[in-house]
């Protein structure tokens, strides 16, 4: 320990060569179902999700991937804010066995382009929002997307008549006409939830999310993140905020998300 002095600067309890766990990223969520099942997972516009009906959507969202051919080498792109249909969609696209690839909302057309092409990435997950809906849009025939995925802030909120009525108001809502090419995000879901589950083999190794850069010396290039980088992560952070005495008492954490997702 004398090697590294920062270690002194570390919480009380907290053990600084700790063994990781990796594991498909897929598990953080469907481990803490299993523990914390009544327990609220997602808080948004007044409505509460618990981990046991967070994990059955999720459940619910890989069936529906599967059924639009998503599954190992599948690449599904999330142009969403922080929503619950982020979170969804994350790890319902993990257990239908693609590979996620995060939008950032404030991407310029091009830049989607660039990033749809690069990273080979066959459906978009979005809102039918007026500054998110239409960008993607227009990527359909243009490149190799194929289809489009589309939900809406109403369905996840405690008053979805309510806040339906308030963006439309407020004009913040897009024409959206459903079809083959256009999935609405309910429909997506209206299965049983019984999905294929793929093996991913070495979780260190294996591809869980194409996370782009800025792109300040150039075109935005595509960062692999495998499920080992992200569980890792995870067990890191839970590891740093369980001394003695614990950081955070665990089943009792709140988190605002106010970065994105």
């Amino acid at each position: 320990m004398s090697d590294f002095p920062w270690i002194k600067s570390y919480p009380p309890g907290m053990q600084w060569d700790v063994e990781l766990p990796v594991m498909p990223a897929q598990q953080i969520l469907d481990d803490a179902a299993e523990k914390w099942g009544d327990k609220t997972a997602l808080n948004f516009m007044g409505r509460k999700i618990s981990y046991r009906d967070l994990q059955a959507m999720t459940d619910q969202a890989a069936k529906g991937f599967q059924a639009l051919g998503v599954g190992p080498g599948t690449h599904v792109g999330l142009y969403l804010p922080n929503t619950p249909h982020y979170v969804i969609s994350f790890f319902g696209v993990l257990k239908a066995g693609g590979t996620v690839v995060n939008y950032s909302p404030l991407d310029a057309e091009k830049v989607i382009g660039h990033k749809v092409e690069d990273s080979q990435t066959d459906i978009i997950v979005t809102l039918d929002l007026t500054v998110l809906y239409p960008q993607i849009d227009k990527m359909l025939g243009q490149t190799r997307l194929q289809k489009i995925v589309i939900g809406n802030m109403a369905e996840m909120s405690a008053q979805p008549e309510a806040t339906a009525a308030y963006l439309k108001q407020a004009s913040m809502l897009a024409d959206v006409g459903f079809d083959a090419q256009h999935i609405a995000f309910a429909t997506l879901l209206d299965n049983d939830g019984v999905y294929h589950a793929h093996p991913i083999g070495d979780p260190a190794k294996a591809l869980a999310v194409l996370q782009y850069t800025g792109g300040t010396t150039g075109l935005p290039k595509g960062a692999m993140l495998t499920h080992g980088n992200l569980t890792a992560a995870t067990a890191q952070f839970l590891t740093t905020t369980a001394g003695d005495p614990p950081i955070l008492q665990e089943g009792q954490e709140r988190v605002l998300a106010v970065l994105p997702l």
